[in-house]
C-alpha cells in the first residue's frame, strides 16, 4: 500500500525525486513478481557464463542503448550479489544546465544493469528523463566479501 505525502511526492520541481518515485514504484512491482516463497530468486545467467570465481574487482566502460540503459556481464560471476558503482559520463560537460547520472537498477552475481538519466531544464521546475543512446558509463564490481 502506497503512503501519501511521501518525501518523493512532496518535493515539487526536483527531478531526483521523480526518478525516485519511478524506482520506488518499479521496485515494489518486481518484488511483487520475484519472489518464489519467501526467498528472492537470482536470475539464470547466461549459458556463456564462465564458471571461474573472479581474482580482484572487475571494471569497465559501457555505453547506453536507446532507452539509456546497458547490462553489463561480469567477466566471471560472483558467488554472490557483488558491490557495485556506476559513474556517468557527461557527454556535454560545457552545458551548465544539464546534469547526467547513473542509476543502478539492477544487480544480481553475474550481471548490472543501470540507466542513465539526465535533467531537461525547464522554467520553474527540472524534468528528468532517460538518457539515449551513447553515454559512456564506468562502471566496477567487488566481491562483498571484499575480494
Amino acid at each position: 500500500m502506497a503512503i501519501r505525502g511521501t518525501p518523493a511526492r512532496r518535493v515539487v520541481g526536483n527531478p531526483l525525486a521523480g526518478v525516485l518515485r519511478g524506482l520506488d514504484q518499479r521496485t515494489r512491482v518486481a518484488a511483487r513478481t520475484r519472489v518464489t516463497g519467501a526467498r528472492e530468486e537470482d536470475p539464470v545467467p547466461p549459458a556463456s557464463a564462465r564458471v571461474a570465481q573472479p581474482v580482484g574487482p572487475a571494471a569497465a566502460v559501457v555505453t547506453t542503448g536507446e532507452d539509456g540503459r546497458v547490462q553489463w556481464v561480469f567477466p566471471a560471476p560472483f558467488a554472490a550479489a557483488p558491490a557495485v558503482s556506476a559513474v556517468a559520463v557527461d557527454p556535454e560537460p560545457g552545458d551548465d544546465e544539464r546534469t547526467v547520472w547513473a542509476v543502478v537498477e539492477e544487480v544480481t552475481s553475474w550481471c548490472l544493469v543501470v540507466r542513465a538519466w539526465r535533467t531537461r531544464p525547464r522554467r520553474g521546475v527540472g524534468v528528468a528523463e532517460p538518457c539515449g543512446p551513447g553515454v559512456r558509463v564506468h562502471v566496477t564490481a567487488t566481491a562483498a566479501g571484499g575480494g
